[in-house]
């Protein structure tokens, strides 16, 4: 039977590089875009008992000229509009007018961005930091927004999402499984938009001209690579208002190593920095001078990297709220003085081995925990079993082993196991 390759693409330039036949997919019929438009913006309520919005709503679709993306994200924020006069002047805005792009859909996507409140606008300009196509997880975004101070608790990242995907800006990306809770990504238009939104100070490392944008930039992502990363990060020392360093990770076989001039002389200068994303680099110490001069970091992720033990000037960073250790397989322990991180609010340790907890990690109470992995009882100098009991926001499975550390029965009382949320 052999194998089949459907490509999409709205470059014509790549259809002729393929050399294969091609099909040209229309725009939707006006019945077709009335139907999507009216599935997205009416939602669970009746068409004709509301004739007033339907006859504007097929107006609205007509305006976006069979163009999927287009109907979704008008539709998505007139579905909490109930009032005619409120469909009339989306219908009437003076962004139809503005000069269009060939596929004439910006003034639609404009008109949703516009009727955006404050606070969604700042979320949604944060988003133009991921590259076209990139898949990106929503605990992610959430924890990125948190750090530079865009949402405050986590229940309101998870609202501020929600409708933002609602709107048809954020797109579910189709898997088979849903660990992780899923992968997301914004349509290229929309990337455009964000973009456009966040005025440069999102931007992406390969894209920037000259030294002035990495000047004016605040946060900025990079495409991880084999051993290039230093040259291709060196320019970061001219950013000094830098807030967040994401990198884009592109599958590879092996792990990227991540030059230790990065992590001695470049990263340490980036003193503004609130959100710094390490993940998958083979990273197996870490230089005391990177945490002693980023003291306004909020946000640290060093999930799959192949670090042994946390260093104890990790507990320099006061304002750390979010740290991600996931996949870690080769740590042991984290630091002994990790209580010191007063502000810390979500530690993910899932899926690492053997692992050593500090005692009086139980002393941040507001300290949400994601195990899934295995604890050595420290015995008498160590973590004990009573901590564990001091500790309510456990997620995920837990094993301890070295239980013949556990002093007596009562100690092991104290754990309060059956009242755990593990």
């Amino acid at each position: 039977m052999g194998s089949k390759i459907i490509i999409t693409t709205r470059n014509k330039d790549v259809v002729g590089m393929m050399g294969s036949g091609s099909v040209n997919v229309g725009t939707l019929s006006s019945e077709a875009s009335w139907d999507l438009f009216k599935r997205h913006s009416l939602e669970n309520r009746d068409p004709k008992e509301h004739p007033e919005l339907e006859e504007v709503g097929k107006q609205i679709a007509g305006k976006c000229k069979g163009l999927p993306l287009a109907l979704k994200t008008l539709a998505g924020f007139l579905s909490s509009k109930s009032e005619v006069d409120e469909w009339t002047n989306a219908l009437r805005s003076e962004i139809w007018e503005l000069p269009r792009r060939p596929n004439g859909i910006l003034p639609a996507l404009m008109l949703s961005y516009n009727d955006l409140p404050a606070h969604l606008k700042q979320c949604f300009a944060y988003c133009a930091i991921y590259s076209k196509d990139y898949q990106f997880c929503k605990e992610q975004v959430i924890h990125l927004w948190i750090a530079n101070g865009l949402v405050q608790p986590l229940h309101s990242g998870n609202q501020y999402f929600n409708e933002l995907r609602s709107r048809s800006l954020f797109e579910r990306v189709p898997e088979p499984s849903e660990r992780d809770g899923g992968k997301f990504l914004m349509h290229d238009l929309v990337n455009d938009l964000a973009q456009i939104a966040s005025s440069k100070l999102c931007v992406r490392l390969e894209e920037c001209q000259g030294s002035h944008m990495l000047e004016q930039s605040r946060h900025m992502s990079y495409s991880m690579g084999g051993g290039g990363d230093f040259e291709k990060l060196k320019p970061l020392s001219k950013s000094k208002q830098l807030r967040t360093l994401l990198p884009i990770s592109i599958q590879y076989l092996y792990r990227p190593k991540l030059h230790k001039r990065l992590l001695l002389n470049i990263l340490p200068r980036l003193k503004s920095l609130r959100a710094l994303s390490l993940p998958g680099y083979e990273i197996v110490e870490l230089p005391d001078a990177l945490f002693i001069k980023l003291k306004l970091l909020r946000f640290l992720d060093l999930s799959r990297t192949k670090i042994t033990k946390l260093p104890d000037s990790i507990c320099a960073l006061y304002n750390l709220e979010t740290l991600l250790l996931s996949s870690c397989d080769d740590l042991e322990e984290l630091s002994l003085q990790m209580e010191k991180l007063i502000n810390l609010r979500h530690l993910d340790i899932s899926n690492t081995s053997l692992l050593k907890m500090p005692l009086h990690l139980s002393k941040l109470k507001s300290l949400q925990v994601q195990v899934g992995a295995k604890f050595l009882h420290g015995g008498p100098c160590g973590w004990r079993m009573e901590d564990l009991g001091e500790a309510r926001y456990f997620y995920g499975s837990l094993s301890i082993l070295e239980l013949q550390n556990v002093v007596d029965r009562r100690e092991a009382l104290k754990a309060k196991m059956r009242e755990e949320s593990c």
